[in-house]
């Protein structure tokens, strides 16, 4: 079905495009210095204009879609200079670079161009090519141009970001397609939207945008989820049965289920035969064959960014080789689902810290992440990810929207359609860092501890992964980084990992460190009397200092708490002076009472021992920016017990 709509979409285009011509960006052949409007004097670099101009045409029988970017740079001071002496142009394989110019325009008006054997072809960290070049005789006050159109397949979604750290003075955003083309686009986080006309049997739609100011990363932000940006879809195409709306929520379900849940015979058999060859059985509730499912696929089959053929897709290969494509994964995934009779909805969502899933705007290139929803248990999985297990999900999942595929069945005849539901985050009782440490001075006033960590839900995530994967010679340096309070590795007298298995996840078993902890940085004499440095036991603390007004809400990742117990056996012949300097309170409450964020911290005195509690924790995920000051305070709770000093004295 989907397949069917998308050729006759690429068949309109191709005939349309036709009377096409590509309509290049150029820059002006004597430029002039601009001036920088007042409120951005005191910035590094300015962007005098980012330009985006993306046109569709036909060649050679294909629709393909020019990108061009034109930008100057005002350089203003030592730090434009550095970010801007020179350019990298990344690009995907399935792309080229058709086009590049760039050169300098110093404060006297001199232009200094990059010759073409200055424009270097290299390849980035993450394997993509790139063109390099450098900027000739760069100085303050002086602007840097530079022009570049990539040449890319056909596309029916896009997205452009025209917010940055360094402001805009003017941002021009052109989109040309067929006349018989209809996109729809949306502008987010304050950028206008689009203007379209016709002429000569091609559709523009232009955006222009004056002075937008920089943006900053914030801590605990979603900092690229908050630029301006564009996004564009192909929505309609003009035909002799008018409009038809393309690309919905519904043609997603409908091409998920076509991709996903359409099975020969043969790969049914195959998908029968791996069920009971990990002992799924139809004795099983549906959260065993999950468990059993996931792990096993999880831990069995391997998963790589370029398989040597298209046989690697197939079911019988996939478990003989143990190894496949992502897709390939996923689809042989869901079969086991399907054919292990657990219900389930498929379906994909998108990265919130790049772009939360706007339900009104199918913008189908953003959905990136997998995810299957379990009605009966009502409870999420990642299939594709092996670092997760239900219930918990890639973080830039969880308070995000996702789509999923529902199936309908009318008589013999299946269907799907979509359906849009927000994945709540779990409670902050799932995820917890915890702490009990046992403190014990020998007779020269000598500090060990006895130390128990642990790492519950999305706090044992990284963990996890660190542990698993570091080679045993070098775990003990691992641990020691992670309880945080050991100098250098040989102050651990001790230590052992429980529950470190992915498989821990699905009953939140916490994974636990048992260490004992040599500490003589912890104690410092002062005459007759020891300093104890209490507040380092819970390892260091993030600070949050506030210099600027706050402009983005805050985003913590996931809902989450820390608990922490300390036992001090107070020396013979020694009393602590001023306990009571360990009792913080800090929280936040709901005009119901209900406390959003808190650092709670007190004690109590049994015999020679001084027991001390702390409770910290954040149970939203988001808070407005109108609750900085309270969320601050919270944070910066914890680092202020950092340098609480109890004092030990003679009695």
């Amino acid at each position: 079905m989907k397949s069917y709509i998308l050729s006759i979409v690429f068949l309109s285009l191709s005939i349309a495009c036709k009377a096409q011509y590509y309509t290049p960006v150029s820059w002006e052949s004597t430029p002039k210095i601009h001036e920088v409007p007042k409120q951005f004097a005191g910035e590094s670099a300015v962007f005098v204009l980012d330009r985006r101009h993306i046109q569709y045409k036909s060649e050679d029988k294909q629709v393909v879609v020019y990108r061009t970017v034109h930008r100057i740079v005002k350089v203003q001071d030592d730090k434009g200079l550095e970010t801007f002496n020179k350019m990298s142009i990344a690009f995907a394989a399935s792309r080229s670079i058709e086009k590049i110019q760039a050169r300098t325009i110093l404060p006297n008006g001199k232009v200094l161009e990059v010759g073409k054997d200055k424009i270097t072809l290299t390849k980035t960290e993450d394997g993509l090519q790139a063109y390099v070049f450098a900027f000739e005789g760069i100085e303050k006050g002086a602007e840097v141009e530079y022009l570049f159109t990539e040449k890319r397949e056909l596309a029916m979604f896009g997205t452009e970001q025209l917010q940055y750290s360094i402001p805009t003075m003017r941002a021009d955003f052109t989109l040309v397609t067929p006349e018989h083309f209809h996109f729809d686009l949306k502008g987010y986080n304050g950028f206008p939207g689009a203007v379209d006309t016709v002429l000569d049997l091609k559709r523009f739609y232009n955006i222009t945008a004056l002075d937008i100011p920089s943006l900053e990363e914030e801590q605990y932000s979603l900092y690229d989820a908050s630029l301006m940006k564009v996004d564009y879809r192909l929505s309609y195409v003009d035909n002799e049965d008018g409009k038809v709306r393309l690309n919905t929520w519904n043609d997603l379900a409908m091409q998920l289920y076509s991709n996903y849940y359409t099975y020969s015979d043969k790969e049914k058999r195959v998908v029968d035969k791996y069920l009971k060859s990990i002992n799924v059985s139809s004795n099983d509730s549906e959260e065993q064959k999950i468990r059993k499912i996931e792990d096993a696929l999880k831990t069995g089959i391997n998963m790589i960014d370029a398989i040597p053929d298209e046989s690697y897709l197939n079911f019988d290969n996939i478990v003989d080789k143990k190894l496949t494509s992502e897709s390939g994964f996923i689809r042989f995934f869901v079969a086991c689902l399907q054919m292990a009779g657990v219900q389930h909805e498929f379906g994909l969502t998108t990265n919130r810290y790049q772009a939360p899933l706007d339900e009104q705007f199918e913008n189908w290139k953003l959905l990136e992440v997998y995810v299957i929803y379990i009605p009966g248990l009502k409870q999420y999985l990642a299939p594709s990810s092996i670092f997760h297990r239900m219930p918990f999900l890639p973080i830039g999942v969880v308070e995000n929207k996702a789509v999923f595929c529902k199936l309908t069945t009318l008589g013999d005849m299946t269907t799907a359609v979509a359906s849009i539901r927000k994945i709540p985050a779990l409670s902050y009782e799932n995820s917890n860092h915890n702490l009990e440490a046992a403190v014990n001075f020998d007779k020269d006033m000598n500090v060990s501890i006895d130390l128990t960590t642990t790492f519950k839900g999305y706090s044992a995530m990284g963990v996890r992964e660190a542990l698993i994967y570091t080679p045993k010679d070098k775990e003990k340096e691992l641990v020691q980084n992670l309880i945080s309070i050991a100098p250098k590795p040989e102050d651990l007298s001790s230590y052992s990992v429980e529950n470190a298995a992915f498989n821990n996840y699905y009953d939140n078993r916490a994974l636990t460190i048992v260490s004992k902890v040599n500490t003589p940085q912890l104690v410092e004499k002062a005459g007759p009397k020891y300093l104890f440095k209490v507040g380092d036991v819970i390892g260091r603390q993030v600070e949050m200092y506030q210099d600027k007004e706050r402009k983005l809400p805050i985003d913590i990742n996931y809902p989450h708490a820390f608990q922490r117990k300390i036992i001090i056996n107070i020396p013979n012949g020694y009393r602590v002076a001023n306990p009571e300097v360990v009792n913080m309170l800090v929280d936040h409450k709901l005009p119901d009472g209900n406390q959003t964020m808190g650092f709670i911290s007190g004690y109590k005195l049994e015999g020679n021992k001084m027991i001390i509690s702390i409770d910290e924790f954040y149970r939203q995920v988001n808070y407005p920016v109108s609750e900085i000051e309270p969320f601050r305070k919270v944070i910066n709770a914890a680092a202020d017990f950092n340098k609480t000093v109890l004092v030990m004295e003679k009695i």
